[in-house]
């Protein structure tokens, strides 16, 4: 069999298609090529893992060769003649394009629509699940077990590459961060949601506290649009041991995997780093706003989830519709600080699936 995966449109996501990723992979019987599709940043993410055969590069607007745009991308799928493709996407426009494409079988949930689109028309809600409600791992997991595989192993993982490693490297020496010295790995953004930041302040707090208290090293973590929130808690932080990697030239994502693997425990909102730092076995401190934790409940080492538990929590919304936004900006640093402190006396050894 030929099999294209659709992948999710975000990082974190990405992050938690992996356990669905490795299912198919090891379940598909007579595999013969397996091929991810997905926008830049998702493939990025999963760059190491060696599940793929091939990979296809596509973003909806896309002008250029790489990555495709949706016509191009039909083109490439009619060119490839796939048996099968499973959507872990549930717009209509992708269902569309797998049709177009001619893949004779499309595996995606029965929602928005594009039921008719769909050979496997996967139920949103049964008895007992409800692809709105439940964990995002266990209904991506439902598309791989609409197809025979076994869908027990619920873990994230994702790998480095040298280049990354080497990176990484880099990066420690510039910083004069040392290899023995406890490092936390801090992120207070969110691309898109205004309820999942953390104010900077309460960074600086924190790793002020995690520094002068507890002898670690911290290493706050950005983007490249997140460059100067990251230089401005290093600069009222004030201290040799609290480095931002904004002064680093490119900050591509493999730079930031590689970061959170060197790193002892990760303090994260709820955001992309967040699931890579789960997905590595990282001690990992989560904060949460306004989205419910048990959206994106994972399944590796327990994480220390760290929410205020307002009368308004969860509302699902990126910005506040109280104007306040206190789920964030009332989460004390001091409390943070207490679960990274647990969280790194609590780490367990990983265990990783041979793959």
């Amino acid at each position: 069999m030929k099999l294209a995966v659709l992948l999710p449109n975000w990082v974190g996501d990405a992050c938690m298609a992996t356990p669905t990723l490795r299912a198919l992979r090891l379940g598909i019987p007579n595999l013969q090529e397996f091929c991810w599709i997905g926008r830049p940043g998702p493939l990025m993410v999963l760059d190491g893992l060696n599940w793929a055969d091939s990979t296809i590069a596509y973003k909806a607007r896309a002008g250029g060769k790489d990555p495709m745009g949706r016509r191009s991308l039909i083109r490439e799928l009619r060119r490839r003649r796939f048996d099968a493709i499973v959507l872990l996407t549930n717009s209509l426009s992708t269902a569309a394009m797998a049709w177009l494409g001619g893949v004779s079988r499309r595996v995606g949930y029965n929602r928005d629509g594009r039921g008719l689109l769909l050979t496997d028309r996967i139920p949103v809600a049964s008895t007992s699940l409800d692809a709105r409600r439940d964990p995002c791992i266990d209904t991506y997991l439902r598309l791989a077990q609409a197809l025979g595989c076994s869908t027990s192993d619920r873990r994230m993982q994702l790998a480095t590459t040298a280049l990354d490693r080497s990176m990484a490297d880099e990066l420690w020496a510039s910083l004069k961060f040392h290899a023995d010295r406890r490092t936390v790995l801090l992120n207070t953004g969110a691309a898109i949601a205004q309820t999942k930041r953390w104010p900077i302040q309460h960074a600086v707090t924190a790793a002020r506290m995690l520094s002068r208290e507890h002898g670690c090293q911290v290493l706050v973590h950005c983007g490249p649009a997140e460059r100067d929130i990251a230089n401005a808690i290093e600069q009222q932080a004030d201290d040799p041991r609290i480095r931002s990697m904004g002064h680093t030239p490119a900050l591509p994502l493999g730079l930031s995997k590689a970061a959170i693997e060197r790193s002892d425990v990760v303090i994260s909102t709820d955001s992309g780093p967040r699931h890579m730092a789960v997905a590595f076995d990282k001690p990992t401190v989560s904060l949460f706003g306004s989205i419910a934790p048990t959206l994106t409940q994972t399944y590796n080492q327990p994480e220390h989830i760290v929410t205020l538990g307002l009368s308004c929590q969860p509302c699902g919304s990126y910005t506040c519709p109280l104007k306040h936004t206190r789920c964030m900006n009332d989460l004390d640093p001091q409390r943070v600080v207490r679960a990274a402190i647990a969280s790194l006396q609590a780490a367990r050894p990983a265990h990783r699936t041979a793959i």
